[in-house]
Parts: structure tokens; sequence; C-alpha cells
């Protein structure tokens, strides 16, 4: 006899009571995920999350949207296990389903494919389905640590070719692949959260995995928050347009991703409470095993991040806004060729930071001008932050600063793909014969991260209380920067602290009012200078 006939009997000889688990098991997730995982100690928000991720619709069939879904929860929350678990559940209920699971190493997505394995190949499993698996593991079409193929009769009826369960990494080459779903399990991981680099390559490599997936698929995705601008952050803001068939006018914007998201506690109220087992071992957190745990990071931001999805709580801060002082603008004067502020002579300087990426307008340049006084103190004069791709725009926001600030030198970072543009820039520099001459910066691994580059020339100083703010236009978006550990962006502070590492002070000289009260004229057009500031 036929394995898939002794299957058959085993179906028809089963008891009632094991027929109603084997239903109930297939309608309710949760049903399933405490058969096959007797031991864990689920708690309620668990059973919560398994109640959301029995709504999606595939194939037609299911419950909710089409809508892709991701799980953020804090570590040691059981996410990686719950959505191995419904995965298991889904190839149950569907056993003609094709899934990718994708992890940012090879390795992180084929230890969730072995915990599907040990569900599917499972006593309990063989006992309940035994039409799925065939029961010895070396017939079984496929199942090795990297792909699996389900022996179930349905998938050889509809001629699937593609894998039951495939498994890759961020670098795999998956061309020619092809999935009803597609799980992201842990895309960002420390190696390439911290980097604008990085994440950018998390991010372009995502939107391929969405190529793979067949029409009228989804994305069932589960992480933990390392950064602001990470790939969950983008995966936020995504919407679809929604049509009327009949019509084919738009009727409704749609999300494409819901969000399942929790903080280890609020008020002292844990979303997992520490709880036992019956031969005593304990599961779950309280006040005393997160403090302890908390206690352990020696950096306070990752703890925040990872424990309550928030990279940028309050207490990672890296500074305190009180730190933050002003000056008024209206006494900032230019008088015989130089800036005053307060009567006090000024050296000032600019810098550029180029957007990372110079192929789309996704991301923001930003170009700072700030002034030195013979003490030391720096006065931040002006922030222009905007969005191109084109050298025109580039130059000509460069020329509409130094028209008013006549700064003479300007730091600009050159990588590989900025080497180009700054090229460009000096050769238009001197076809307008203008006195400025361009720094250019290459940071070097002996200047420790980014981060820790400016952070080491901008924190001192605030500490010192030497640099004076304006108010108004991007200086809050600055402020921003300067005090989250992990902004969304820090394209106007890496400028701001670029000018400040080429500034020296100027020699002392008489003070404006010393020098006495003379006109000045404007030196390249003729007439009376006058003293208008830009206001962004």
């Amino acid at each position: 006899m036929d394995w898939r006939e002794e299957a058959q009997v085993k179906l028809d000889r089963m008891p009632d009571n094991i027929k109603a688990l084997r239903r109930n098991c297939l309608k309710d997730l949760r049903v399933f995920a405490r058969t096959f995982n007797p031991n864990y100690m689920y708690g309620e928000v668990h059973m919560d999350i398994y109640k959301e991720m029995m709504n999606y619709n595939l194939f037609g069939q299911g419950k909710g949207l089409t809508a892709n879904k991701l799980i953020l929860l804090p570590r040691a929350h059981l996410k990686s296990h719950m959505v191995a678990t419904w995965s298991a559940w889904v190839i149950a209920n569907h056993p003609e389903v094709t899934i990718l699971y994708v992890s940012a190493t090879a390795e992180l997505a084929e230890q969730q494919l072995f915990a599907i394995q040990q569900i599917l190949g499972g006593s309990k499993f063989q006992k309940l389905f035994p039409e799925y698996v065939h029961p010895q593991e070396g017939k079984r079409e496929k199942w090795n640590s990297k792909k699996i193929i389900i022996d179930h009769i349905k998938r050889f009826d509809e001629g699937i070719r593609d894998p039951t369960v495939s498994t890759a990494g961020l670098t795999t080459n998956t061309t020619g692949w092809h999935a009803d779903i597609i799980v992201p399990d842990d895309l960002m991981v420390p190696e390439n959260a911290y980097t604008e680099e990085g994440r950018e390559s998390v991010r372009k490599k995502s939107s391929q995995f969405t190529s793979i997936r067949n029409a009228g698929g989804f994305t069932m995705a589960c992480g933990t928050r390392y950064h602001p601008n990470d790939i969950y952050d983008t995966w936020s803001t995504q919407a679809y347009e929604v049509y009327d068939e009949a019509t084919g006018e738009q009727i409704d914007t749609l999300q494409v991703w819901d969000f399942i998201e929790h903080k280890v506690e609020v008020d002292d109220i844990f979303i997992w409470q520490r709880q036992f087992r019956d031969d005593g071992k304990a599961f779950g957190f309280d006040r005393n095993i997160l403090s302890r745990i908390k206690a352990e990071y020696e950096d306070k931001t990752q703890f925040y991040a990872q424990y309550y999805n928030d990279p940028n709580e309050k207490g990672s801060n890296r500074i305190s806004r009180a730190k933050f002082q002003y000056y008024d603008r209206k006494n900032l004067k230019y008088h015989e060729g130089r800036w005053f502020v307060n009567g006090k002579p000024l050296n000032v300087y600019a810098s550029i930071d180029f957007a990372f990426t110079m192929n789309k307008k996704a991301d923001f340049t930003a170009i700072v001008v700030i002034g030195m006084d013979p003490d030391g103190y720096i006065y931040l004069l002006d922030i222009d932050r905007f969005k191109t791709n084109k050298i025109d725009v580039y130059f000509q926001k460069i020329l509409d600063l130094h028209s008013t600030y006549y700064f003479k030198k300007m730091r600009a970072e050159v990588t590989v793909a900025q080497a180009i543009i700054v090229e460009d820039i000096k050769d238009r520099i001197r076809k307008e014969g203008m006195s400025l001459a361009i720094d250019e910066h290459r940071p070097n691994r002996h200047q420790g991260s980014k981060d820790e580059r400016i952070a080491a020339v901008l924190e001192p100083r605030y500490e010192n209380n030497t640099i004076w703010h304006y108010k108004g236009g991007h200086v809050t978006a600055l402020e921003e920067e300067v005090i989250l550990a992990r902004p969304k962006h820090d394209d106007i502070k890496d400028a701001f602290a670029s000018a400040i590492e080429i500034a020296k002070p100027p020699r002392r000289v008489q003070s404006m009012e010393a020098m006495g009260s003379k006109v000045s004229y404007n030196q390249r057009f003729g007439g009376v200078k006058f003293n208008n500031l830009r206001t962004h």
C-alpha cells in the first residue's frame, strides 16, 4: 500500500475527537499554536497577535484585505517563533502555497525553516495531518536546511514547481524565484542598521522581493527597530490607490502595511507578564527582569529601540535642549567687508552635505553657513535644505548663499558618487570668478564612524555653551538631529560639524562701533548694501 493510501486509511479511521481537533487547528491559529507548541507559555499579547495574523486573503480565500503585515515586538517576545508557527499553519490550510523566508543572512532564515520543519515533521502533525508529509524523511520530495517541499497531493494536482518554503539572505541571488507569500524576518540587524549604505541596501533588496511575489500574494514580516530611518519606517509610508472596477475612478487610498506594534511595558504593565510553567520554569518579563537587561546595555539607545520600538526614546537623548542658546539675528550686520555679530567680527565658512543617493530625489542635501568670533564662539548664520539631483540646483544654492555671506571656504564631503558633482561645481566657481575655495573632505576609518565624528565636534561645544543658534527655519530640524541619538536624518548636523572643523577665529580687530559708521557698498553691483538676511 502506498503511503498516501495509508494516510487516507488513517484519516478514515480517525476518532471523532481527533477529527474535531484537526478542524479546530485549521480554523484557529491559536489552537494550532497551543497544540503544536505545548511547552510555550503564551501571554495574552500572543493570542491577540495570532488572531490578527488569521486575517489575510490568499488565492481569494481567507479573511480580511490583501494587506501586508508587520509585527514589531520587543526582543525575546517570540515574534519569530509566532511567524514560523503561522507559516506552518498557512501550509496546513493551503498545501499548494509557496513561501519565501528572508532574513538579513541566509543562516537566520534557515533557523526559522528549522522551526517550521519541527512542526510539519513532528509526530503530532503526522497524527493529525498524515497526508501532508511522507513519514520517511529520506523519501520526501525535498527536505533540507534551505528548502522544503511537502508531499500533499494538491501540490502535484496543481503543478506547483516552486518549493513550499525557500530561504534566502539579503545577498542571495533570487533571480527566477517565485512565491505567494514573502516572510521577511529580521531584515534589520546591527550590521546594516547604523549606516546609510546598509539601510539603503535593505530598502533596495526588499523592493526586489516584491517582484518575486505572485499576484494576489502578500508579505508577513517581523522585526526589531534599530534606527528611525530603517526599512520599517519606509513601509509605514507606503500607500496604494483603490479604483472602481466599473468606472476606473479612484475611490480610496489604503495603507500597504498593517502594523502590529507593542512596547515591552506601558506604565509598568507588561505585555508578556512573567509567568511560571508547571515545572517551575519562568517566562515573560517583570520590572526586575527588564531593569537588569537595561543595566547590561552600554548603549541605551539600542535598549529603547529593541524593547520599546523607539530608537529615540527620551532617555537616550545625546544632549539636553537646555544647551541651545540663541542670538538675535538683528545683531548680525555686514560692515566694511566683514560680518559682525553683537559688534564682534566673524570669519564665515560653509559646508555642504550632499544627498546620500545622487540618482533620486528622496534624500536631503544641506548647506550650513557659520561664523566664528575671536573668542571661538560659533554662530549658526544660515541653513538651506533641499532635494535635487541637478548640478544647476546645487550650484545656484551655493551661489545664493555666497552672494549673501561672502564665505571664502566651503567644505564638501566627497565620495565616489559625489566627486564628479564637486568637480563640476569647482569649474563653475572658476567661470563665475567667485572667491571661494572648496575643501574636499574624504573621511577615513581612523576618524571613527560618521556619528562618532559629528558627536566629537558638536557635543563638547554644546556642553561648553560655545554654539549660538538663531530661531526659526531649519534650525528646528538641526536641533532634533543633535538631540536624538538616532535621528531620521543627519544631513544638517553633518554639514554643521564639517563647517566647524574648518573654522578658525579671526584676529582681534576694532569692533564695528569703533570703526565708525561708514556706509558700505555692495562689492559686486554697487549701491548701498542693505542687511537683508534670509529667513528660511
